[in-house]
């Protein structure tokens, strides 16, 4: 079963102390109480309907026929009405989980009416919702232009001169360390 077809509901931690839980688990054992927890799931997917069927609910759960009738019966578990039966528990979350999905679909309705009268809440995809600013001052940004342009009207002569001076350099620098090397041995 992929997940996109599971749904969930609520479990109580605490259902194993229930009085009725513990009377079931009392006369079934283990057996019982997952039998209840296979009919509370089988009323979830059928939303808390299902038919009092005996024969057909002990052949699904590859159970004793007395057993489900004990687990629907004898423990104030489900409410019987006449051919089918339900949970109250069940009922009840069913409930909560219909009003949660009520208000959210209201919300949602309120939400597009909105944008119905205002056009300006959904931006289209290529405009940003912000605007970023620059964060280098308009100095620095006037310094780099100033630069960029020396650079850029550099003639290459200019450029042959750096070059040429730069090599200049590094020409001078081991004659003056053989100078200072000398110096040292007198």
């Amino acid at each position: 079963m992929s997940k996109d077809n599971t749904f969930y509901f609520s479990h109580d931690y605490n259902a194993r102390s229930d009085i009725k839980i513990r009377n079931l688990i009392l006369k079934h054992g283990a057996l019982g109480y997952g039998v209840y927890w296979m009919l509370i799931e089988d009323l979830y997917n059928n939303t808390n309907v299902l038919p009092l069927n005996y024969d057909l609910i002990a052949f699904d759960l590859r159970v004793d026929k007395n057993v489900i009738q004990s687990i629907i019966n004898d423990f104030d578990l489900f409410i019987i009405d006449g051919d089918y039966f339900g949970s109250l528990s069940v009922q009840r979350r069913l409930d909560e989980r219909n009003e949660k999905s009520r208000k959210a679909r209201e919300s949602i309705a309120k939400r597009w009416e909105k944008t119905k009268t205002d056009t300006n809440v959904l931006r289209p995809q290529n405009n940003r919702n912000t605007i970023k600013e620059s964060k280098v001052k308009e100095s620095k940004v006037k310094e780099i232009k100033e630069s960029t342009t020396d650079v850029v009207d550099n003639t290459d002569d200019d450029f042959s001169k750096i070059s040429n001076s730069k090599s200049s350099i590094k020409k001078t620098e081991p004659e003056k360390r053989k100078k200072s090397c000398a110096k040292k041995k007198k």
